[in-house]
């Protein structure tokens, strides 16, 4: 009983101040000097650890937290969680504690701001005899024997004791707190639910009274209801027999339907093609559109050999004038030729030579029969020549407004083309195209045609001019013979 009395109670070891902040507990009245001495110590939830603070050991008298005697640093708790206790334990070594002084010293909590919050009850350290340390305890099991042993074995023991029963009271503590946060947590829903309770019981007292209202007004229509049930049962019958002859419309609607959707298949399908079709209707415009880009170059180059024809025509014009001229001058020679023979003739009697003069004459009658032989063949050439000339102005007129039907018929059919890409249509694009086709294989024939024409004629031009320079050539001789 007297080591119970050693043990301090807690009320002893706590303060009104700071200094209850952390709890020192299971502090003796005294410590050997030389033996480890631990310091168990409790963080309540008014402090928060930081790893600065420390546990000193102070002689009792002090007055700042300088005058520790010794010290170490306190660990941090942990998986620290704020607002909760935490238990800690310093082991202070033999050599550090103070010796057997008959002074009184106690623990205190600083923290790295040099606030002092907790401090233990005063003990102190002195070398205890064997005999004062002795005690003597009643056998628990046999009532008859008495157990002699030390203090400190039966403080262990009890110390032992008091820390298993802490540490089952603070598992019990940490199981109630948990219960008591549920129960706190279901409190709250509770009330959460209780109010919407009560809403919901306000809600339905309002509904309550607008349905006896709204029942007194259903008692009232439900007679009219009833009259008017009787005029609606025979309009049912009617429905029902418009609902027949609907629904048998509606098999032959969906019939039709089914049918439309077969069509509409066949036209998509249709469509398909079309638009495969006009893929290649329109790669074949873009031939067409290259096609006419070169006959229009050939235009233009037949259109070059046309006005050269006119150049050379409007030369062989000036020739045949000029040898129209030519041939008066020639006529007008012979007439003069034709009176110097009558001359010489006359003159040639009066003189000895008649034979020679004879002979010259009749070689100059030959020489003019040929002369009038080749003028009669040249105006017949020129004749022929003139009617050539006539006829390739002809052909090249005719040509012109061929090579202007076709530049229409190939503008009509590209406006064809155009339109048919707008508006295309199964059957009549089909037909345009063919019809199409037809148009551009004969403008491709006529302008080829047209080409190996206008060649003929070039070669047939060719051939004129020659035999106009033969034809001057010879009028060129006849004058120089009569001369002669």
């Amino acid at each position: 009983m007297s080591a119970l009395q050693d043990l301090p109670s807690p009320s002893s070891t706590t303060q009104a101040s700071n200094f209850a902040h952390v709890i020192f507990q299971n502090v003796a009245k005294s410590y050997l000097p030389s033996a480890p001495l631990e310091c168990h110590y409790t963080l309540t939830q008014y402090i928060y650890p930081h790893p600065k603070d420390w546990v000193g050991i102070f002689k009792v008298g002090w007055s700042t937290a300088r005058d520790y005697y010794t010290f170490l640093w306190s660990p941090m708790p942990e998986n620290y969680v704020p607002d909760s206790t935490r238990n800690g334990v310093l082991t202070f070594q033999g050599y550090y504690l103070p010796n057997d002084d008959g002074e009184f010293y106690q623990f205190c909590y600083v923290t790295h701001k040099g606030e002092i919050r907790g401090a233990s009850t005063p003990f102190q350290f002195r070398t205890s005899s064997p005999v004062d340390e002795l005690l003597t305890m009643e056998d628990e099991g046999h009532s008859d024997m008495l157990v002699v042993t030390t203090k400190a074995g039966l403080l262990e023991l009890k110390i032992e004791k008091t820390m298993k029963e802490k540490e089952e009271l603070l598992k019990i503590i940490a199981v109630l707190e948990k219960e008591t946060t549920q129960l706190r947590q279901e409190v709250e829903q509770l009330e959460s639910a209780l109010s919407r309770e009560r809403e919901c019981s306000d809600q339905l007292v309002a509904e309550r009274d607008g349905l006896l209202q709204a029942s007194d007004i259903l008692k009232a229509e439900s007679e009219e209801v009833k009259k008017a049930g009787k005029e609606m049962s025979s309009k049912i019958l009617q429905l029902e027999e418009d609902l027949m002859t609907v629904t048998q419309k509606a098999i032959e609607k969906e019939t039709e339907l089914d049918s439309l959707k077969d069509k509409l298949k066949k036209i998509k399908l249709e469509r398909e093609q079309l638009e495969f079709q006009l893929k290649n209707e329109k790669d074949e415009k873009e031939l067409y559109k290259v096609h006419l880009k070169n006959t229009e170059i050939e235009n233009t180059k037949l259109l070059t050999e046309v006005q050269t024809l006119k150049n050379l025509d409007s030369s062989k014009e000036n020739l045949i004038t000029h040898y129209k001229e030519e041939l008066s001058k020639m006529k007008l020679c012979l007439s003069d030729k034709e009176k110097l023979c009558t001359e010489l003739l006359q003159t040639a009697s009066e003189k000895e030579d008649i034979g020679f003069l004879k002979q010259q004459l009749r070689k100059i009658e030959d020489d003019q029969q040929a002369s009038r032989q080749k003028v009669s063949l040249m105006s017949k050439e020129l004749s022929d020549a003139v009617n050539i000339r006539d006829k390739t102005m002809a052909d090249l007129h005719t040509s012109r407004l061929e090579t202007e039907s076709v530049k229409k018929q190939l503008s009509a059919a590209l406006a064809e083309l155009s339109l048919q890409d707008r508006q295309p249509s199964s059957n009549r694009v089909l037909r345009k195209d063919q019809e199409l086709r037809k148009e551009v294989e004969d403008l491709k024939l006529r302008l080829q045609m047209a080409a190996d024409h206008y060649k003929d004629k070039f070669k047939e031009c060719q051939k004129l001019q020659k035999q106009v320079t033969k034809l001057t050539d010879q009028l060129v001789r006849i004058p120089v013979a009569c001369l002669s």
